[in-house]
């Protein structure tokens, strides 16, 4: 068989353009020979929908595109749409084979995820039956994303243990008692699977897919959503696995790449790129620079601004911008005020040469100034502190608010996962913005992307200097980040147990940290937890991001002990 894969990248709500895209690649797949075209799960309405499929508008009209695409299809075809169904929430996240010209058969999804990023059990209603579809003389399974999750490698596995599952019925049919006339020849699995640098390497590297079509003793075809909806990234990769599941004999898409190509099934080529592989750091980039495109286009922002400090973190998410966006569509601002030190100021500003970008300097020194006159007779007889220094950081934010607002470019904020974890940014300053290109990115990894993008380039395009130099916020004189925070290796190190694998005080001191660091770093995380609540979005790259997987209660004593 010759298949169309239609690896595409879909926008919620965009029902007549995301049909376009569809209709666009089976016309191409029509050219190329295929036999029938699989697209991502939900293609119609995009994914994911959330709550809007309470608005019952929006699910009928996903079903009045759906059904004006079903007459020209040129091709049968497999494509994602949410129904209205007879189920308790009264939704289903279905997947329609469409062939000459009508509806032919509808899979709803059985096993819905409800946990971390994604919430379908609160949005739709399990699927009671499972689909098979007859096609030129071939038996064809239909699955749709979590569906197949389920092998006893997978840690959300566990979830399902009293659900009627679909790989293991499709892998009873397939067993060697079944007559040869109930087997599948093929199983498809439509996905919208979230991109996160643990899970790409359990799925890829570590061949779960090919695990997958083992079990059920049949071709597998996993064609999976590109392309980032507001925190979520979903990287791609589709790929077609044989019954053996040996990797040799398997073929991919790119990841984070919108594409269509033809997969024919006897000779196994067509496919570029190596998803078999995560590609480390190189992908963490490639999910980001894609991230922040998507949500600036999807959103329909012309330019984005971002306050240049001199510091690695806003040189970081310029140079992504840049990526994303080109130069043109990026504005940095300089806002010194009267302790910036001079290596900052020329950093950023060589920065933004680098880069090719537009590039203003702005004082604040007469805004903080002003600012701390007017409040000196309700300050007076109280020491200087930490409130003065955050005077300069919410000065820094009314100026990057006001161009906003006079030019029409969205701010993205620039702190990075480390600070976010204790607070050690400024509400209503640092923090302000639309969007948060590095949120879920360690310190440590900030570093790492940082050299990377140079080392890509070719050429110096974050400045070694801003590298080089130790951390600071600059809010008082000589200040560094190891002033307030341990050492970032340390530091960041006690943090991926406490937050990404939620681990206690005590058990962290048994890795071998001190206790009295580890204390000192869950107390801040727990008395940050209002300010992350408050903090813009940003793509989930870890196992545990803020926005999209950690809930934890803003009114917690101290750290879990």
């Amino acid at each position: 068989m010759k298949i169309g894969v239609g690896q595409i990248d879909t926008r919620v709500g965009d029902f007549e353009g995301n049909a376009q895209k569809i209709l666009s690649a089976c016309e191409t797949f029509v050219r190329d020979g295929a036999d029938f075209a699989v697209f991502p799960e939900s293609a119609i309405s995009g994914y994911p929908i959330k709550d809007l499929v309470f608005y019952g508008k929006f699910v009928d009209q996903a079903q009045r595109v759906l059904a004006d695409l079903t007459a020209k299809l040129p091709l049968p075809a497999l494509v994602g749409c949410p129904r209205r169904c007879g189920g308790s929430i009264g939704f289903s996240n279905s997947a329609y084979w469409i062939e000459n010209g009508k509806i032919a058969a509808v899979c709803d999804k059985h096993l819905l995820p409800n946990y971390g990023a994604l919430n379908d059990a609160r949005n739709f209603d399990s699927g009671r039956d499972f689909c098979i579809v007859d096609f030129g003389g071939k038996r064809i399974g239909i699955t749709i994303c979590e569906d197949i999750w389920t092998l006893p490698t997978i840690p959300t596995a566990s979830r399902y243990e009293y659900y009627p599952k679909p790989l293991d019925y499709f892998a009873s049919l397939n067993s060697p008692t079944t007559p040869q006339a109930k087997k599948i020849d093929l199983l498809v699995n439509i996905s919208a699977s979230v991109f996160s640098s643990q899970n790409d390497t359990v799925r890829h590297a570590g061949g779960l897919l090919c695990e997958v079509s083992k079990t059920v003793g049949a071709p597998l075809l996993w064609c999976n959503l590109v392309g980032g909806n507001d925190e979520i990234v979903f990287a791609g990769g589709s790929m077609y696995v044989d019954a053996t599941g040996d990797s040799p004999k398997s073929q991919c898409l790119e990841k984070f790449t919108e594409c269509c190509r033809v997969v024919d099934t006897e000779k196994l080529s067509g496919f570029d790129g190596d998803a078999f592989d995560f590609a480390g750091d190189t992908d963490i980039r490639k999910a980001l620079v894609m991230a922040l495109r998507d949500f600036i286009e999807k959103c329909g922002i012309k330019r984005v601004l971002i306050g240049l400090s001199g510091g690695i973190d806003s040189a970081l998410v310029a140079a992504l911008a840049v990526e994303a966006l080109g130069r043109d569509r990026v504005i940095g601002v300089s806002m010194p005020s009267k302790i910036s030190s001079e290596h900052s100021k020329d950093d950023a500003r060589k920065l933004a040469e680098n880069l090719g970008i537009e590039f203003h300097t702005v004082s604040i020194a007469e805004i903080v100034a002003a600012t701390e006159s007017t409040l000196a007779p309700l300050f007076a007889g109280r020491p200087r502190d930490v409130t003065e220094e955050n005077i300069q950081s919410r000065s820094r934010g009314l100026v990057l608010m006001a161009i906003s607002n006079k030019f029409g470019a969205l701010v993205l904020t620039t702190g990075n996962k480390s600070e976010c974890a204790v607070g050690y940014c400024t509400l209503y300053g640092d923090t302000c913005g639309g969007f948060a290109p590095i949120c879920d990115l360690y310190k440590t990894e900030v570093y790492r992307i940082s050299k990377l993008i140079n080392k890509e380039a070719g050429r110096e395009i974050i400045p070694q200097n801003t590298i080089d130099k130790p951390p600071s916020a600059e809010l008082r004189p000589d200040q560094k980040d190891e002033d307030s925070l341990p050492p970032y290796d340390l530091f960041d190190a006690i943090l991926r147990l406490h937050i990404d694998q939620y681990l206690s005080v005590s058990e962290i001191v048994e890795r071998g940290f001190d206790r009295a660091v580890v204390e000192d770093v869950a107390r801040k995380v727990a008395g940050a937890e209002y300010k992350r609540t408050q903090y813009p979005i940003g793509p989930k790259i870890s196992a545990v991001a803020y926005s999209a997987d950690r809930k934890i209660p803003v009114a917690v004593r101290r750290g879990i002990q």
